[in-house]
Formats: C-alpha cells, sequence, structure tokens
C-alpha cells in the first residue's frame, strides 16, 4: 500500500497523478503565494531588526547607511529562500515519493565530473566579464539605462566588503543561495517541464535559459547570464546531476566576490574589474581552459537516462490518475 502523502490535494495521491500542465500551474501558483509570504516576512523581519521601511530599500546605493544595506541583504535572502529555494523543495515533496532525485539531487556519474565544473567556471570568468564589456558598447534607452544604473548601485552597495563576515555573508546571499534555489527551479524543475514536450536537449536547456536571462535584471550581463544558464543546463544533462550545477553556478557568482574582496584596494585591479576590462592574455587563457574542460566534460560524460521526465519509474503503476 502507498504510503499517504499528508500534503498531498487528494489522499493517497501525489501531484504526478495530474497530467503535466496542470502540475506546472500548480507549481507556478505555488511559487507567487510563497513569494507573496516571504515578501511579508522580510517587510516585517527588516522592520523589527533594522527599523528600516521598504521606501528607503527601493534605492539602496553605495552611500546607503549600514542599516539599509543589513535590510537589503536580509530581504534579498529572504526572498531567495521565498522565490527559488522553498517552491521546488516543497513541490518535489508533494509530486513524488523520491524529491531529490526528482530534483536531480544525485551524485554525477564520475568524480572527474566535479573538477572539469571548476575548471570550466574558472576559465569561463574572463569571458564573462569580456561579453558585458562587449555589451555595454551598446546604447541603451534612457528607462534602460536607469534601470542598470539602479542595478549597479544595488550590486556596489552590497559588495562592500571591509571584513571576513562581510565576504562570508556576500558569498552566502549571492553565491550559495542563487546556486541552490535557481537551479533547482530552473534546471531542476522547469527544465524537467520543458523536456516533457521535447524530443531533444537543447529545447528545455534554451527554454531555462531564457528565463534564467529574463529573472535577472542586469542588461549589459544578458549575455553572458544567457550562456550562463545554456552551460548550467548542459552541464545537468552530461552529468545527470543537479549539484554539478550548483557548484558552477556557485563559482560562476562567488569567484567574481571572491577578487572583488582579494582585490580591495588594488585601484589598477579594481579598475579593471569594474570596466570589466582584462589583458588579451588572460581572456585568450580563459577561453583554452574552458574549451579544454568542456571537451573534457563531454568526453566523460553520464548523460541523462531518456526516460528522466518520467514521473514513474518503470516498475510502477500509476495511480488513479487524470
Amino acid at each position: 500500500m502507498r504510503k499517504k502523502n499528508a500534503f498531498s490535494l487528494l489522499p493517497n495521491k501525489y501531484l504526478r497523478a495530474y497530467p503535466w500542465w496542470l502540475q506546472l500551474i500548480l507549481y507556478v501558483l505555488m511559487m507567487f503565494a510563497l513569494m507573496g509570504l516571504f515578501s511579508v516576512i522580510s517587510i516585517l523581519l527588516v522592520k523589527f531588526y533594522t527599523g528600516i521601511g521598504t521606501e528607503q530599500l527601493q534605492n539602496v546605493n553605495e552611500n546607503s547607511s549600514p542599516r539599509v544595506i543589513e535590510g537589503a541583504f536580509i530581504t534579498q535572502a529572504i526572498l531567495s529562500l521565498g522565490i527559488f529555494v522553498v517552491p521546488p523543495l516543497l513541490f518535489s515533496y508533494l509530486t513524488t515519493p523520491q524529491p531529490k532525485k526528482y530534483l536531480g539531487l544525485q551524485r554525477p556519474g564520475k568524480p572527474l565530473h566535479w573538477l572539469f565544473v571548476t575548471l570550466m567556471f574558472i576559465g569561463f570568468l574572463p569571458l564573462s566579464l569580456e561579453l558585458a564589456a562587449v555589451a555595454e558598447q551598446f546604447g541603451l534607452s534612457s528607462a534602460a539605462k536607469e534601470a542598470q544604473d539602479k542595478t549597479e548601485h544595488f550590486q556596489n552597495a552590497l559588495l562592500k566588503m571591509n571584513s571576513p563576515w562581510d565576504l562570508l555573508k556576500t558569498f552566502t546571499c549571492f553565491a550559495i543561495l542563487p546556486a541552490l534555489g535557481e537551479e533547482m527551479t530552473f534546471r531542476g524543475v522547469l527544465m524537467r517541464f520543458a523536456a516533457k514536450r521535447s524530443r531533444h536537449i537543447l529545447f528545455p536547456i534554451l527554454v531555462t535559459a531564457v528565463m534564467f536571462t529574463a529573472m535577472h535584471s542586469n542588461i549589459n550581463g544578458i549575455p553572458s547570464i544567457f550562456i550562463s544558464g545554456v552551460l548550467l543546463g548542459y552541464i545537468y544533462y552530461l552529468t545527470g546531476s543537479l549539484w554539478c550545477s550548483m557548484l558552477g553556478h556557485m563559482l560562476n557568482n562567488g569567484l567574481q566576490i571572491i577578487i572583488t574582496y582579494a582585490i580591495k584596494g588594488n585601484a589598477v585591479a579594481t579598475t579593471a574589474m569594474a570596466s570589466n576590462s582584462l589583458p588579451a592574455y588572460i581572456v585568450f587563457a580563459g577561453a583554452f581552459l574552458f574549451g579544454l574542460s568542456l571537451w573534457l566534460l563531454i568526453k566523460n560524460r553520464t548523460p541523462l537516462p531518456k526516460n528522466w521526465t518520467n514521473d514513474y519509474a518503470p516498475d510502477e503503476m500509476p495511480e488513479n490518475s487524470f
């Protein structure tokens, strides 16, 4: 007898008993409901802890007071949990008796995958900065420029790291939480849904990369964010493990944070990072390392099985479904 899920919509039924499109609707509704709930929690908690209201948080910049910046950190962390971490965890628990497998949270097929993914994103960093520098050469409309400037001021405010504690706090908020939550959301859940309606893995990778890019507000970073989204989806496919995508995502965000902290006080290096301007030899070295690591990962791939989107194992008999 199948174990009853106390949170199921119907007795003895997981959400996998419903058609895929209804599951997707339920996931979106769940995500928006939790977004609203965690938004209220963040407002109340920030007000209680810092005394800062929402109006002051809307225009955070480098000149904001430490309390305002602290409030922005708390808000960012809580919203990351509410929008990207909790919904896929809760949805997978309600959908199947094997939520970890549903989200792809299994070890990669080969231990070397960890190394290849690490080297890939070390090499990708200078390429990413170069893409951002190229994107800055294109003129933006006044509205787009205003939005980009606001994003940069917000990022610069939260990247003012004066101590190891600031580094840890920033790394957690902008590398660890996004790596966990955004990968479970975009690659763990949404890529799975997209793959159900596709015969080729390229379609779900591209669809989720577009959604991943649209979620970010960094206009100049659109090319590198989109390519990152494609890479993360492809890594998930090649390794069969969402943990590898999470590692790549964490490195993609975290390396920039660590470098920003490490070069603090070095005017030349800080200017080069701020302007996304790196020496050509660093860009070429990064391209070589990235290409070699990607080639090695492809040669040693252990891809997702063809039936990876199935909601039922071959030996399971579906419950009464719609």
